[in-house]
């Protein structure tokens, strides 16, 4: 905008001369110029005062003492008035005025003021809000005295807010610019404040956290066609905003958000507590439900909420403290609301992933336990107890997780986190292993335990025989806190795990013609060994197991493709040979001399 400076208060020589030539002089009646000023007398002879005059096209105010006024604003009743140097009353035009009370806090140099066609000052009048004014487009404030509003303003109050401490904006409903400027604000704008509610450790850990270390602030602010700022009001902590397409979110001051921010009026738990409270490490669904609250807003010169797709982030300080300290970043998932996925599986664009309790998605082998509950992630590094860093390691903590209600995915690298089905190559400890997840049903993507296709899986893992040993024997586990697949090192490991009882032969270094009798009557084998041939023999009578664990059923030979071996005799590179039947189940194990 445009303004008149205030020009300097002395009429100069050419001043009067200007004014003496458009003025008409009477003897007794008119003006007269007398001791360097001019004054007006009336048909009575008396000098006009307190009052206009008009002298051709411009009017002029005599002072009390009847002297023509210069420079000055004029009170007149109810309404405000300017005559410049020449004594001329202003009119359409701004007009710059000397502050008396500059110098103390919070006050200005000057003041502006805008003298409408008539002369009289723009102000607020018998308003108890404040009055939008309208000047060449844009819209001004005034207060009551004419003087023009600029900074913040309260909707309720004609009056300029203290900014001293940088905190205006608290109160402020508009904002109308600098001292020399005075528009009302309308879109976007970025300002520097004092926020230290931000950093009180209450709302700021949530709302916007981004900015909860230091008071000293950088914020954005939104101001709608009227001119009023965007905040959240009526009991609520934020207010939801779409600007030109995109979703933004403004506090209780209308600072709007960045980064992450928890929707605190909808989260709480059964208690009415918030799920925050519990710590980080819950695994609750309770604690995922606190976690879909948590929307992503972008940077802080951004701002527009992520909204239905994937971003990469470190987590806030409230959703997981110890990642957001280490400043690792993770991927996430909003949906059509802003909202995270969470504690849950989720299909995504045909592509089924998982999303922790705190809403990390998760990536790599892992083994998650679902329930009504909790939704449970374990890492191969998590605990101490059951990690499956290695081989050994898995093949051991699987039995763990799986008498746990625990079921192990494979959800492909860091970078994608798709769940993987069917037959995949699993990568444990730099070695590549064969693993096979469920297709379809309730258990889509869980690591088989149990038989498919003729080969045995454990938590998906393949169980075949190493390179090595050629062939092992796998066997079933049903304890409290081991079910599933076992695989034994070699034959000798097999056969102590057996009862005394079940090895009707138990034959080593001293093999007999009657050892050789009872392996030849096994059902279901062929022998056709001569016991002179023999350094050991081995003849298993499951019958005489002592518990349903040891049964026959539970006992099978595998290759090195992971293929039961059926009704073979199989050497393994031990030089121990594994005599078995139909089913692939172990009943006689020899050595030859």
């Amino acid at each position: 905008m445009k303004k008149q400076t205030k020009l300097v208060a002395v009429l100069s020589t050419a001043a009067l001369l200007a004014i003496g030539a458009s003025m008409t002089s009477f003897a007794a009646t008119g003006w007269a110029e007398e001791d360097g000023t001019w004054v007006y007398y009336n048909r009575d002879g008396e000098r006009a005062t307190d009052s206009w005059k008009k002298s051709g096209n411009n009017w002029y105010y005599l002072d009390s003492d009847g002297e023509m006024a210069i420079d000055q604003l004029i009170e007149d009743g109810d309404n405000y008035y300017y005559v410049d140097i020449n004594g001329v009353m202003a009119s359409n035009q701004w007009v710059a005025i000397e502050n008396e009370d500059a110098g103390e806090d919070n006050e200005p140099e000057h003041y502006w003021y805008y003298f409408q066609a008539n002369g009289k000052a723009l102000t607020n009048g018998d308003n108890t809000k404040v009055a939008l004014k309208t000047i060449n487009g844009k819209k001004y404030a005034f207060d009551e005295d004419g003087k023009m509003l600029y900074g913040w303003v309260a909707e309720d109050s004609a009056e300029r807010i203290d900014n001293t401490d940088n905190d205006a904006f608290k109160e402020g409903d508009y904002y109308f610019g600098g001292e020399d400027d005075g528009a009302m604000t309308t879109g976007w704008l970025q300002m520097d404040v004092t926020y230290e509610e931000a950093t009180d450790g209450t709302l700021g850990n949530y709302v916007a956290p981004v900015f909860n270390e230091d008071e000293d602030q950088t914020r954005w602010f939104y101001f709608q066609s009227n001119g009023k700022k965007v905040k959240a009001k009526d009991g609520d902590t934020q207010k939801s905003k779409t600007i030109n397409g995109k979703k933004y979110e403004f506090d209780t001051h209308g600072a709007m958000t960045a980064e992450w921010s928890l929707d605190v009026d909808e989260v709480t738990d059964s208690n009415g507590n918030n799920p925050a409270t519990k710590g980080n490490a819950a695994n609750t669904i309770e604690y995922a439900k606190y976690a879909q609250e948590w929307r992503y807003f972008n940077s802080v010169d951004d701002g527009a909420r992520v909204s239905k797709g994937w971003f990469k982030v470190v987590p806030a300080e409230m959703l997981h403290e110890g990642k957001y300290n280490d400043d690792e970043d993770f991927w996430y998932y909003a949906d059509g609301s802003g909202n995270l996925y969470a504690g849950e599986f989720k299909t995504i664009k045909g592509k089924k992933y998982a999303f922790r309790a705190d809403g990390r998605m998760v990536d790599g082998l892992k083994f998650i336990k679902e329930s009504a509950s909790k939704f449970e992630v374990v890492a191969d590094d998590t605990d101490a107890d059951h990690e499956f860093t290695t081989e050994e390691e898995f093949d051991e903590s699987a039995l763990y997780f799986e008498s746990q209600g625990y079921k192990c995915y494979y959800f492909g690298d860091s970078s994608d986190g798709a769940m993987r089905t069917n037959k995949t190559t699993v990568e444990i400890d730099g070695e590549k292993f064969n693993f096979y997840f469920e297709k379809s049903g309730g258990h889509k993507g869980a690591g088989v335990t149990g038989e498919k296709d003729d080969k045995f899986y454990q938590s998906g893992k393949l169980l075949k025989a190493g390179s090595d040993e050629k062939y092992q024997v796998i066997h079933n586990v049903a304890e409290t806190d081991r079910v599933g697949y076992e695989k034994y090192d070699d034959a000798e490991e097999f056969l102590a795990a057996l009862d005394d009882a079940m090895l009707t032969v138990n034959a080593d270094g001293n093999v007999t013609e009657a050892d050789v009798e009872k392996a030849e009557a096994v059902n279901g084998v062929s022998f056709n060994k001569d016991y002179d041939d023999l350094s050991e023999l081995y003849v298993i009578d499951y019958t005489k197991a002592s518990s349903d664990a040891l049964k026959a059923e539970t006992f099978k030979l595998v290759n090195t493709s992971g293929k039961v071996v059926e009704k073979s005799k199989s050497k393994d590179g031990n030089d121990y040979v594994y005599v078995t039947d139909k089913d692939g189940v172990v009943r006689i194990i020899y050595v030859e001399d």
